[in-house]
C-alpha cells in the first residue's frame, strides 16, 4: 500500500509517498483503506519536529475519508460505505510503519453527524 512517510524533522521536502506492508487485521480491529486524509497542524509540527515525542519515521494522516475493508467486529463497523475517521492519538502513528498488524482507535462519524467511538 502506499503511504505519505516522514523519516525525519523538516519541510515539505521531507514528505516521501512509500510503498510499506499492508497491516494484518487483528481480533477486534479493522482495516480502513483510506480514499483521502488531510494534515493538520499537529501533524506541521510533528513533521517539523516540535514535538517531543516524536519518534521518526512515521506515516501521516489521522483524519481521513475510508472504506472498511475487512472488520472482525463487523455489527460494530460494518464493510462498506465511506466513512469519516478520525485516529485518536498521533503519539503512536511511528507504529504504522511496522506493517505487522492493524493500529488506531478511531471516531467514526455516521451520516447523521454523530460519533461512534470504536
Amino acid at each position: 500500500m502506499k503511504a505519505v512517510v516522514v523519516s525525519k524533522a523538516g519541510g515539505p521536502e521531507v514528505l516521501e509517498v512509500r510503498e510499506v506492508a499492508k497491516p494484518q487485521v487483528k481480533t477486534g480491529w479493522s482495516l480502513v483503506k483510506i480514499k483521502g486524509f488531510g494534515i493538520n497542524h499537529s501533524e506541521i509540527f510533528t513533521r517539523q519536529g516540535l514535538s517531543p515525542s516524536v519518534v521518526f519515521p512515521r506515516i501521516l494522516g489521522i483524519e481521513l475519508v475510508g472504506v472498511v475493508e475487512e472488520t472482525t467486529e463487523p455489527t460494530r463497523l460494518p464493510v462498506g460505505p465511506e466513512k469519516v475517521f478520525s485516529l485518536d492519538t498521533i503519539q503512536e502513528a511511528h507504529r504504522y510503519l511496522e506493517g505487522s498488524e492493524a493500529f488506531g482507535k478511531v471516531i467514526v462519524l455516521n451520516r447523521e453527524g454523530d460519533d461512534d467511538r470504536s
